[in-house]
């Protein structure tokens, strides 16, 4: 449908084409934040458990993730027959079933069954890797026994964020890897973590130091990404520095409901566009109006199909149970996709 649209306004379709996956660095540095914000208080505590909080993590991305997937595999499969598009993945291959669970698909070089799923598997890389980071932190001040754990873990985080900016994220082939994002991941994660290290610092001089080492990794290698990724802790660290007061258009009701659902909406979006892109190209391959309508229609739609599946599936306490049931159910719909190609 965006192909058609772009014959009569190019510059838009073009600009979102090539500048929408800068928002993948708002959403680095955000969840580099918030994950410091849920470590900060416990992170002293001595019941602060690594594989807890990893395969907590793991559940929560992962059960609405498997449900995501056997509505796309399925809604893939119903299109193939007179959709012919490069968006549409092959009939699945158990390997791929069992990679897309354990979030190794990237890893593995086996194709995706959905949109944003590469995103999902580098979101839990960047968080067993700060998690891992801060359970070392613990350990070494555990040895020390002076100062504070939150220091020595923005210590080590800063360092795997300097490494990455510099050396990791200049290495494309990195990219299926957690490294090769952490400069952005890090960013979040000192800046969430600042006011409880207590550094004789406020995080208004934290977002001057932010802008200097980002600007001298910019000398190096100029990159968008960096900028946005610079200017999204920037934002945080002045947000912190007033104190964390409330943004009163964030207040409304609206935002917060899409807020919840934002990751739900973003799991299930790519089955939904594929749908209303096979019926539109089919029904009404040129019309550009119509295209443009349909493009409209698919995201009202995904907004309304994630803020269900939040509600039904990923707003339900996770546990293993419940995640085993919806590895099963992906595999179901795999299974029946397979027989029935």
């Amino acid at each position: 449908m965006s192909d058609v649209v772009a014959l009569q306004v190019p510059v838009l379709i073009r600009f979102l084409f090539d500048h929408g996956p800068l928002a993948v660095q708002v959403f680095l540095v955000l969840g580099g934040y918030l994950s410091a914000k849920s470590w900060s208080r416990a992170l002293a505590d001595a019941d602060f458990r690594f594989l807890h909080r990893l395969s907590s993590r793991y559940q929560r991305l992962a059960i609405p993730l498997l449900a995501a997937l056997s509505f796309a595999v399925i809604a893939t499969a119903v299109v193939r027959p007179f959709f012919d598009h490069p968006s549409l993945s092959a009939a699945p291959e158990p390997l791929q079933v069992v990679a897309h669970i354990l979030l190794l698909q990237d890893i593995l070089q086996l194709e995706a069954f959905s949109a944003g799923v590469w995103y999902v598997a580098i979101d839990f890389q960047l968080f067993a890797l700060g998690l891992g980071a801060a359970v070392v932190a613990r350990r070494w001040q555990r040895w020390s026994g002076q100062g504070r754990v939150a220091q020595k873990a923005v210590v080590l985080w800063v360092g795997l964020a300097m490494a990455s900016l510099f050396v990791w994220n200049l290495q494309a082939s990195l990219d299926m890897w957690a490294v090769y994002f952490f400069g952005a991941y890090g960013l979040g994660l000192c800046v969430g973590i600042w006011r409880q290290a207590g550094f004789p610092l406020s995080h208004l001089h934290l977002a001057v130091l932010i802008a200097l080492v980002n600007c001298a990794a910019w000398l190096e290698q100029p990159r968008m990404r960096l900028l946005v990724a610079m200017l999204t802790a920037v934002l945080l660290a002045l947000y912190e520095f007033r104190e964390g007061r409330s943004i009163e258009i964030l207040k409304n009701k609206w935002v917060r409901q899409l807020s919840d659902a934002s990751y739900a909406i973003f799991l299930i979006h790519f089955g939904v566009s594929l749908l209303f892109s096979a019926v539109v190209t089919n029904l009404w391959p040129t019309h550009v109006v119509a295209n443009a309508l349909g493009m409209l229609a698919s995201f009202v739609t995904s907004i309304a199909a994630g803020r269900c599946l939040h509600a039904q599936v990923e707003k339900q306490p996770p546990n293993w149970r419940r995640l085993l049931q919806w590895a099963a159910a992906f595999g179901a719909s795999c299974t029946a996709v397979i027989w029935l190609t």
